[in-house]
């Protein structure tokens, strides 16, 4: 292997920076960070009731009124998720991005 691929970082996959969601003034999930490479597995594992659901809900642009997501970062591939549109998002939605 070449020593500038060991020294070039492999791109994220996913990659969150202080995601918030709130519900009125209840925050469900309060400053997530979390990076994926390519190749690499997660679980989310917790309580009933810690946000992990609700993140992942968020990620994908499925949170409703009035639930109101903000992040630093939310990018999939490259992609600015907070700047996609709805017809956008939708395209990754089950295709490249889905929870279990």
């Amino acid at each position: 292997m070449a020593e500038d691929a060991l020294l070039s970082p492999q791109p994220s996959l996913l990659r969150i920076e202080n995601l918030r969601v709130e519900f009125g003034r209840f925050p469900a999930v309060d400053g997530l960070d979390l990076s994926l490479a390519p190749g690499e597995l997660l679980g989310i594992v917790g309580e009933s009731g810690s946000g992990k659901s609700v993140a992942m809900l968020a990620l994908m642009g499925l949170v409703d009124a009035p639930g109101r997501v903000s992040a630093d970062r939310l990018e999939f591939q490259g992609q600015d998720l907070l700047r996609l549109n709805a017809r956008e998002r939708r395209r990754l939605i089950g295709r490249d991005i889905a929870m279990v």
